[in-house]
């Protein structure tokens, strides 16, 4: 566990099998995150959303414009490869999205919805007001 917390403080990259490749997953650029949030609200078929999550991880570098070019030139083509040439497994994803966000590792299509919807933008930046009645139900009642 010690280790674990020292790699999260130190932003060190983890690494993770996909696809029997080891891929390198550091702290998502902000261009990553603005990715989750406009695939998160446009994406309706919850499969499909997950790969198309899973590849901005994928294709997250440690070099900030690289990770622009791959995700505004390769990326329609890398989802689409993984989501209907690879047909990739949700225990997968779930395993990149562990790593992205360093979260314990539980049901795979829920943890994929549920890691998806932290990492949108679009969410942090609202008032608590904004948030609804769903972020809200997770309160403690106030007397």
């Amino acid at each position: 566990m010690q280790e674990l917390y020292s790699e999260m403080l130190a932003q060190e990259p983890e690494k993770v099998t996909f696809g029997g490749k080891e891929y390198s997953i550091g702290w998502l650029h902000y261009a990553n995150v603005r990715k989750f949030s406009h695939i998160m609200l446009k994406e309706k078929n919850p499969v499909k959303r997950n790969v198309k999550v899973c590849a901005c991880v994928l294709l997250n570098h440690r070099w900030g414009l690289l990770t622009w070019f791959l995700l505004n030139i390769c990326y329609g083509f890398y989802w689409r490869w993984l989501y209907y040439v690879r047909d990739i497994d949700q225990i997968e994803i779930t395993k990149v999205l562990d790593c992205a966000k360093k979260k314990i590792q539980s049901e795979p299509l829920a943890l994929n919805i549920i890691l998806s919807t932290a990492m949108m933008d679009t969410m942090m930046m609202m008032a608590g007001h904004e948030l609804g009645q769903a972020a809200r139900d997770g309160e403690q009642p106030t007397h």
